[in-house]
Parts: C-alpha cells; structure tokens; sequence
C-alpha cells in the first residue's frame, strides 16, 4: 500500500511539472536597468533567477562611466547562442547598461606628483606644489578600483620648474604622458596689521600665507615661533612678509632709563640706583652710570628696569 501510494505521488508531480512548467522551473527575468563592474555582461547581471547560466558571459559591457542601450532584439539573440532559449520579458524593448568606473582628470596627476615628491624629500615640511600641465587633460572614466592610475616615472630637477610624467590607467594598456611646471611655495609669516617699530608681535599679528619657495634662499623666511614675542625693528605695513632680520629680542633697559643695579654676594644682595648708557634686550651686556659713585659700571639685562652686575665689577668697591 505504501508503495503504491508514493508511486502516485510520484506521479502526480510528473504530470503537475509538465502541465505547469513554471511551477517546476520560474524563467529567468530580463531586467529594465542593469549596472555592471567588469568588461563582461552575464545571464546573472541581465536576468533574474539566471540559474546556472548566471556566470555565463552575454555581451561586452560599455566603456567604463557610461551608460548604453541594448535592444531586446541583441538580448534575445546573444541569449540563444549561449542556450537561452526563453526568458520573461516584463514588457521591455530596451535594457540600459551602465558600467561604472573612477574619474581620472588632473586632480588625480597632481595627487600622485606630490606623492613622489614627498617620498624623494624634494617637498618638505612647511612646503606645497601646484602642478601646471603644458596642455588640458580631458579627464576620463577607467575601470573602478582602489588605484585608477600609477605614476611610473617623473622627471624633475631641481631649481627647474619643468617636469614630465608617466602613467599608467587601469585596465588600460597605453601609457599617459604629461608635462609642465611644478610651483613650490612655503607658507610664511605676514602682519595681519600695520605696526611700528618697537612693537612687541603676539599670535594674533601674525597670518600664514603661500610665497614662491625662491623667496626663502635669501629672504630668511621664519617660522612662527621664531618671531612671536619678539620686537619689530622697523616700521611695517598690514600683509608684509615678515623675515628673520625684522624682529630682535625686546628691549628691556632703554638708553637714559633710570634702572636698578644689584649685585649677589653670598647671601647679601646690594643695590644702587644707575642710568642706562644703552639700549639692551634680556642677557645683552649694558653700560650703566652709578648715581651715588658717578662712575660707568658694566652689567648684563635681566629684566625690565633691572641690571645685574658681576662679583668682579668696579661696581663692588663703590657699592
């Protein structure tokens, strides 16, 4: 009995499958809008439920970044040369194909020029380039991926602005050639303000901007710290560059300012009041006439209106 009974069931779904064959086996869907990676298109990027004709390849896809339109004549046909007999065509007469792909245009040149130049210590720190092509660079669509394009030589010599580049794009065999000029600038500090001489500089007098990198071989170009809390030694417009020979220490004992001079012996400190004969910034030796003996003592600025004198100076005996 149980025999039977399978061998009907059996049966049964014989003659359901070749009644209703859909039921057994859904036909593969042709899609409205297809987006592929590769130079390929297959069954499985073409149709739904492509089955084991999924990897099986239809037609070549359009060049990368752009978009096609394939009639449902050339899908019907490229479909039966590989054994496709019969699809479900949801009222379709054309199908887009779009294949995606990774801009190349200057951007991406300038990008991997900069790149070299850092790893050959030609750009250093504090510097930029900005790359000029001799001739535009119509920019192109090449195959997606995580490198579009390598740089496989660059010729450049420095103190020449001139170089020549070579490329290579990917899934491309030809070569990109490119030339022009590279143009290196450093930022530099420069006054955010007009200032007189004797200004003491603070952070917020000073603004970084780009110069030619040839202004730095002569120029004496400074860092910021190097001028910040310094003193300018000159009269200065707003958006002047400032260089090193600008700025000096500030002067703490100006010529003809009463200041006090001491001197540390052990644990006695003596003191006597003295005119400055000069101007001095901190740790400058400065000569200074003692009020009470009327004779000219040297010493060293340690701060403002103050003069320290050495244990070996004619100051002691009229102290």
């Amino acid at each position: 009995m149980n025999i039977k009974f399978e061998n009907m069931i059996i049966g049964i779904a014989t003659a359901s499958a070749l009644i209703f064959p859909s039921i057994a086996q859904a036909l593969p869907i042709l899609k409205s809008d297809v987006t592929v990676m590769s130079q390929i298109v297959t069954v499985g990027d073409m149709f739904e439920n492509a089955g084991n004709l999924s990897e099986t390849a239809l037609f070549r896809s359009p060049a990368p970044g752009t978009t096609g339109m394939v009639s449902l004549q050339n899908i019907a046909s490229a479909a039966t040369r590989i054994g496709l007999i019969e699809f479900d065509n949801p009222g379709l007469f054309n199908v887009s194909v779009s294949r995606s792909g990774t801009l190349v245009d200057e951007s991406t040149f300038e990008t991997l020029i900069t790149q070299d130049l850092l790893e050959s210590g030609t750009l250093r720190q504090g510097m930029n380039v900005s790359v000029f092509l001799n001739s535009a660079f119509t920019p192109l669509f090449v195959e997606e991926g995580s490198t579009p394009a390598v740089l496989n030589n660059l010729r450049y010599v420095a103190g020449d602005n001139r170089f020549s580049a070579r490329f290579k794009l990917a899934g491309q065999n030809r070569m990109i050639d490119i030339s022009g000029r590279l143009d290196f600038t450093i930022q530099a500090p420069h006054l955010s303000r007009s200032v007189p001489t004797g200004t003491i500089l603070g952070p917020n007098d000073i603004e970084m901007r780009s110069v030619p990198i040839q202004l730095s071989n002569g120029a004496g170009i400074a860092m910021p710290e190097q001028i910040v809390g310094k003193q300018l030694q000159r009269n200065m417009l707003g958006g002047a560059m400032i260089r090193i020979s600008d700025v000096v220490e500030p002067t703490l004992i100006s010529r003809n300012e009463i200041v006090t001079l001491f001197l540390k012996a052990g644990a006695m400190t003596l003191t006597v009041k003295g005119r400055a004969l000069d101007d001095a910034a901190k740790g400058e030796p400065v000569s200074v006439l003692n009020l009470l003996s009327n004779s000219v003592v040297q010493g060293i600025a340690l701060s403002a209106g103050t003069v320290e004198i050495s244990t070996n100076s004619t100051l002691v005996a009229s102290l």
